[in-house]
């Protein structure tokens, strides 16, 4: 009943121009709740918000056009509904239109503009953006290579308490790359990496004779 109650809520709202309740309504219809699940129903009331500038309602038009959920599987329309979104400032959008510009899927391939988007969902937090922005300055990819900007981003998601990051960053203080050689801030990343069982850490701590434990 509770259920049910919210999405009666939700319609009349979005009956009365709510954008928000729209999208909200599509989503009751997508999980079932307090409605029967009903994707073509969930997609057109995403794409009411959406078509009034909801911002997740953008999203969730993108998510549909993406997975072929509701609506026939479109990789273009999919594209360039995460790019409204994007632009709104929604940082899964932001990472979705990355993703699409890496791989070219629905989009031509451009790895510059991909790295763009990754950082814009890098400064929100997104902590595999942040990764996937060292990593572009280590190879060179899309971006001309910076060490130091590599470290950079590499740390704020070693920072955020990832184990891959952690042991990089503690391979850069370990050797000098992108940072001021220090061996014994390398050696405390590399270990909280091990402690979260990142096998490249514990090995290299094994290879090398230091203890983690």
């Amino acid at each position: 009943m509770k259920e049910r109650n919210k999405a009666e809520r939700y319609r009349q709202k979005a009956f009365n121009g709510d954008t928000r309740a729209m999208n909200n309504l599509g989503v009751c219809y997508e999980r079932g709740t307090g409605v029967k699940v009903n994707m073509e129903l969930a997609f057109e009331w995403y794409m009411k918000a959406a078509l009034l500038g909801d911002i997740f309602g953008c999203f969730n038009v993108g998510e549909c056009y993406y997975h072929g959920k509701g609506v026939e599987q479109d990789a273009r329309k999919a594209y360039e509904w995460y790019l409204i979104a994007a632009e709104k400032g929604d940082m899964q959008s932001q990472v979705n239109v990355a993703n699409a510009l890496y791989l070219g899927q629905g989009v031509e391939e451009d790895h510059h503009k991909a790295f763009i988007w990754y950082r814009e969902a890098a400064f929100q937090g997104h902590i595999l953006s942040q990764k996937n922005c060292g990593a572009a300055y280590w190879n060179g990819d899309g971006v001309e290579r910076d060490l130091v900007e590599c470290a950079f981003w590499y740390e704020l998601a070693a920072n955020a308490g990832d184990p891959q990051a952690q042991f990089a960053i503690g391979w850069f203080h370990m050797t000098g790359n992108g940072v001021v050689k220090d061996e014994k801030t390398g050696l405390k990343w590399i270990r909280k990496a091990a402690f979260q069982g990142f096998q490249y850490a514990i090995d290299y701590c094994k290879e090398n004779g230091y203890n983690w434990i």
